[in-house]
């Protein structure tokens, strides 16, 4: 027990024995009346209702109490209180109250009594009318008995007293008020028809009593359903949270790692309960945005390109747009979209700058960066706490708040173990690897898969094998035919020769050459039937087949040509256009610069073997390519084979950016 609580019951026992001392001294009648409360006091003690805050329940004979502050004797008063308090700490607990906690609580009932009395006799000397000197007198019965029972529990809890006070026992101050105006009410009748009236308020207790249960009821109601919303809201945030791990395999234990360090972090710093709330919300969510993020790009084991850090920035706006929606009932969204700001400035989306950043985020920014250096990333492996510390603390003043720096150098070692704990009895990770057996087929079909490895040698099998070599000879051609040309070929007239040693292997219908410019794919090239349904507006990333194999930088086969973005049927002729085989085309550096579209006719007509055979050439292909831009400093005038190669035409634009 803390000295503290030991000096507080101490002094309670003696400050209650030097009263009953004093009461003793002074005159006692009535006695037959006194026995009359008593009872009054035992019956009406079973009449206990739950407090609206806490576990507690509250007895209803306090009224008795303050009758007898005007009915009896000082010391009559402090027995009947006594004995009050006995009862109600046997009669309907919850839990057994030890010999120490019924000593105490009769002490300090006894004090709270004696200083309602001496509160009533002296309103009473000033002229102040009964009604209005009881219910003084019960404001001073219930400061009393509330700040030491909230003193005693601080102490054993750690906690500042006013603040315990304040959140826990306000609700008690409404009943003693009734208590009042009741025991007002008991004594104007025992004045006026005799004092064995006085029981008239046992029915009256009752009657409060009743009314204040089923209020009482109503309020729990009300208040476990907000707990159930709560809890709803909490499991609605970690199925979010899932969401995230799923795109993302290196955030699941990180992010509770990050929840409980920021928890820790915020009661240091005296967060107020709604800021708490709001940072153990964004800890879970801060990422939401990566949703929006190419997975090659946040997985990427490696450095990231200006291209891909772009990506990457989007990521807290587009985050605190998704939880806007929510509404949550405090500042989430506000942290989640500052969360990589910097203390001096330097920091996105905003360049928000020193306390301009809401503290919450301040918080997540420093937590995040070291549970990030002390975990395992896809680009390097983790470090030991003490050296992520010194790299954290090196930032302070530049990246991160010095202030939230302190208070979290003082914290992290203490709750290092607790949040593995916490990471380690979350949920379980995602399971992604799953395989489901029923499903017969998406509802577009099967790509044609064709494996060799997986049948015997077959004619088909020798075909492949021939395939492939004629796709190396070709490939080798094309290349001795750009070295041998030189500079005598036009662009156009080396990629109309490269579409006809091509169809001599895939046979296809037309064939797009379509070069990337910023997020763009503007057509280079297109040669073959259906010419004229290609129209040369810019396809965007990730749109259509040519468009998603840019973004993803993966081939695709038997892609629905009628999806690119500028290809336009005719009425459904026969010779519309239907297949795809797409590839992206490499530099030496593996950036992509342009992407080889095959189209065909017929539904189906491409399978792997000719992707493979693509793939063989495409390294010449490229360096064909890259050449024949090299060699061509502007566009010619258009012609009916090449409707791309209009006067705007991007050659000029792909040729500054192979050179720069």
């Amino acid at each position: 027990m803390p000295l503290r609580m030991r000096l507080q019951i101490v002094s309670t026992l003696l400050l209650a024995t030097a009263t009953v001392s004093w009461a003793a001294h002074r005159p006692s009648s009535h006695w037959m009346e006194f026995a009359l409360f008593l009872v009054a006091v035992l019956v009406s003690t079973g009449f206990k209702v739950a407090l609206p805050r806490g576990d507690g329940t509250m007895s209803l004979n306090f009224p008795f109490i303050l009758l007898a502050i005007v009915q009896l004797s000082p010391l009559q008063l402090l027995l009947l209180s006594a004995i009050s308090v006995i009862a109600q700490c046997r009669v309907r607990v919850k839990k057994i109250f030890s010999f120490i906690q019924i000593v105490f609580n009769v002490a300090n009932t006894m004090l709270a009594a004696t200083a309602a009395y001496l509160t009533y006799t002296f309103l009473m000397r000033q002229g102040v009318a009964l009604a209005s000197a009881l219910s003084i007198a019960s404001i001073s019965y219930f400061f009393w008995s509330t700040t030491t029972v909230a003193s005693i529990i601080a102490a054993s809890s750690k906690e500042r007293t006013y603040k315990l006070w304040k959140s826990e026992f306000p609700w008690y101050l409404p009943f003693y008020m009734v208590g009042a105006v009741l025991a007002a009410a008991a004594h104007w009748t025992t004045v006026h028809y005799g004092w064995a009236n006085f029981v008239l308020l046992v029915p009256m207790v009752y009657t409060v009593y009743r009314a204040y249960t089923a209020q009482i009821a109503r309020m729990k109601e009300r208040e476990q359903h907000l707990a159930e919303t709560e809890a709803l809201h909490m499991r609605t945030i970690e199925a979010l949270a899932m969401a995230i791990e799923a795109k993302d395999q290196n955030t699941h234990d990180h992010l509770f790692r990050v929840r409980n360090y920021v928890q820790e972090v915020a009661k240091a710093m005296n967060l107020s309960t709604d800021e708490i709330k709001a940072l153990h919300t964004a800890a879970f969510l801060h990422d939401i945005g990566k949703l929006a993020v190419p997975e090659h790009i946040i997985n990427k084991p490696g450095k990231l390109t200006p291209e891909e850090f772009e990506k990457i920035k989007i990521h807290p706006g587009v985050g605190a747009d998704i939880l806007d929606r929510v509404r949550f009932p405090y500042p989430v969204v506000p942290i989640v979209r500052s969360h990589h700001e910097w203390w001096n400035g330097a920091g996105y989306p905003d360049g928000l700058k020193g306390e301009d950043i809401p503290i919450g985020a301040r918080i997540l920014t420093v937590v995040d960066c070291f549970d990030a250096l002390v975990s395992d990333r896809p680009y390097r492996k983790a470090i030991p706490g003490d050296e992520a510390f010194a790299i954290v603390q090196k930032e302070a003043g530049t990246q991160f708040d010095p202030a939230v720096v302190k208070v979290f150098g003082e914290l992290y070692t203490k709750f290092e173990k607790p949040a593995e704990i916490a990471a380690a009895n979350s949920f379980s990770a995602l399971n992604t690897e799953v395989e489901v057996e029923r499903g017969l087929a998406p509802g577009a079909g099967f790509a044609i898969e064709y494996n060799p490895a997986a049948v015997a040698p077959t004619a088909d099998s020798a075909a492949t094998l021939d395939m492939l070599a004629l796709a190396t000879a070709e490939a080798e051609a094309i290349g001795d035919m750009t070295r041998s040309f030189g500079s005598k070929l036009h662009i156009n007239e080396e990629l109309t020769v490269i579409a006809a040693r091509m169809r001599r292997i895939i046979g296809f219908d037309s064939a797009a050459l379509y070069v990337v410019r910023a997020e763009e794919l503007i057509l280079q090239f297109i040669d073959g039937a259906n010419t004229c349904s290609f129209s040369s507006e810019p396809i965007q990333f990730g749109q259509g087949i040519s468009g998603w194999v840019a973004q993803s930088g993966k081939p695709i086969v038997n892609g629905n040509a009628c999806v690119e973005p500028n290809y336009h049927s005719r009425n459904r002729r026969s010779d519309d256009l239907h297949a795809a085989l797409s590839i992206p085309l490499r530099l030496v550096d593996d950036h992509i610069f342009a992407v080889l579209t095959l189209y065909s006719a017929r539904e189906d007509s491409f399978h792997r073997d000719h992707l493979r055979a693509l793939e063989v050439m495409a390294p010449e292909l490229a360096l064909a390519i890259t050449d024949g831009l090299h060699r061509t400093p502007q566009a010619p005038s258009a012609t009916p084979t090449s409707p791309a190669h209009t006067a705007d035409s991007p050659f000029q634009t792909a040729l500054e950016y192979l050179t720069a």
